[in-house]
């Protein structure tokens, strides 16, 4: 009926069954910016909303096994609009290109208002 500010996406990456847990490694192909779902709303709630589009704010990714792995982030500076991923205490720039190359788990995503602009250069 109506979009939310923010959308959390949970990709499934782990199965369990009687005997072990596995870990689906398949790198998923996502635009970072302009993700517009406009065309999965009913009319009626097109016509209430005028912004429909969303941006990649943060890309949580898990590395390893599924029981011993590790998590690191890619989060988005909405000041200067550079990306940055952090793993424990590290913090490195990264491209926004490299993004999508990662086995993403958890991404959360920004509804862009009208006076926002495109800051992230993909």
């Amino acid at each position: 009926t109506r979009l939310p500010p923010y959308l959390i996406f949970c990709i499934k990456r782990f199965t369990k069954n009687n005997f072990f847990v596995e870990k689906n490694p398949t790198i998923v192909n996502f635009p970072i910016t302009n993700v517009d779902l406009r065309e999965y709303l009913s009319e009626e709630v097109q016509a209430a909303h005028a912004h429909t589009t969303y941006d990649l704010i943060a890309n949580i990714v898990h590395d390893g096994k599924p029981s011993e792995g590790s998590y690191r982030i890619h989060v988005l500076h909405h000041g200067t609009g550079k990306w940055y991923e952090l793993q424990d205490l590290q913090v490195t720039d990264i491209l926004p290109q490299m993004i999508t190359l990662s086995e993403a788990y958890i991404q959360i995503w920004k509804r862009r208002e009208e006076d926002e602009t495109n800051q992230q250069g993909a």
